[in-house]
């Protein structure tokens, strides 16, 4: 199948456009897990791709579902209950009962003279459910970036994904996640007393591009819209913005309207720059210790990175007090999870 480039800084929808080969077989394991009964975490960094996946498996299949895109509210410390609204329906809502189109109205903020509690908000939403798990065959529900959830008040998250495992075999649920550590300690949290539905969940991680794939991408779709273009600037591209395929898009559509290489190299770093530190912020809520600072902010001046003893040494330099082993070997670990750092 040849894949069509457009440089776009929105998710892709069509199989036809989603660009690399795990992409593209990212959407084959999602369908596999969903025809299994899988409950399925997509993970990977911030743009990689994660949503253009989500977005084309469900295109590409047609199943029913109900999407919440949480991506706005991934850096804060609480989230109103009002902000777990359905981003997009993908079902005929008039074929419903009465009693499922009210509980979907009231979770779609029709009804906005109706007080959402947590109470309510569970009740609507399970009630919803169990139309559609007896309804049809298989009805996909997806939380976009779904760490968010466990900052939004009053929500028992947990409660519901495992309800809606243990009771409702036709509803599926997607997470995504842009720090994978992070997700997996939300679903799973190591002082649960039982392993509960995470043990369930088919992990599928999305990489970044290669060199190949960046540079192959970045050269068809210049063809195609006449750009003119070196060689070692399609290279230039991939060292700085790290194969992520969204920036890398991003940059190309800057190309397209008219800037220059720098130009629009720079541009595009300033916008990864903003994502990223969105994601610093949001992986602080969860793990708020100043030593997560120092130690980004040691390797960040040390471009060629540091051995663990290295590391440990400069770290207590700077703090003037020693560092345990095992409080190092905690924070290395949550940052790896997380996709901070890389080991090498």
């Amino acid at each position: 199948m040849r894949t069509i480039v457009h440089f776009s800084d929105r998710p892709i929808s069509r199989i036809d456009d989603l660009y690399g080969e795990a992409h593209r077989e990212a959407v084959s394991k999602v369908y596999k897990a969903v025809e299994e009964g899988h409950f399925i975490a997509i993970l990977g960094a911030r743009r990689v791709g994660k949503t253009s996946i989500v977005k084309t498996f469900l295109n590409t299949y047609n199943y029913r579902f109900i999407y919440f895109d949480l991506s706005p509210y991934m850096n804060l410390r609480a989230v109103s209950l009002r902000s777990l609204v359905p981003a997009e329906i993908g079902f005929d809502e008039n074929q419903l009962s009465s009693e499922a189109r009210l509980n979907l109205s009231i979770l779609s903020l029709v009804l906005r003279k109706e007080k959402i509690t947590s109470e309510v908000f569970q009740k609507n939403f399970l009630s919803l459910l169990r139309e559609l798990n007896h309804k049809y065959r298989k009805t996909v529900v997806v939380f976009d970036e779904a760490q968010v959830l466990a900052f939004i008040k009053g929500i028992n998250y947990r409660g519901i994904l495992q309800f809606i495992h243990n009771n409702y075999g036709n509803v599926i649920v997607i997470l995504t996640g842009s720090m994978p550590g992070l997700l997996e300690k939300l679903i799973s949290p190591a002082e649960a007393e039982k392993p509960g539905f995470a043990r369930y969940i088919e992990e599928i991680y999305i990489p970044r591009w290669n060199r190949n794939e960046t540079v192959n991408f970045l050269r068809e779709g210049f063809r195609t819209k006449s750009i003119n273009y070196r060689d070692e600037e399609l290279h230039e591209v991939y060292e700085e913005l790290s194969g992520i395929p969204g920036f890398i898009s991003y940059y190309g559509l800057l190309r397209l309207n008219g800037l220059s290489h720098h130009d629009a190299l720079d541009k595009t770093v300033e916008y990864a720059i903003a994502e990223w530190e969105r994601d610093l912020r949001s992986f602080l809520n969860m793990y708020n210790s100043p030593l997560y600072i120092y130690i980004l902010a040691i390797l960040a001046e040390i471009i060629t990175g540091l051995s663990w003893r290295e590391l440990k040494g400069e770290l207590e330099r700077r703090l003037e007090r020693s560092i345990g082993k095992s409080t190092l070997h905690k924070i290395l670990s949550n940052l790896l999870k997380a996709g901070m750092i890389e080991k090498q």
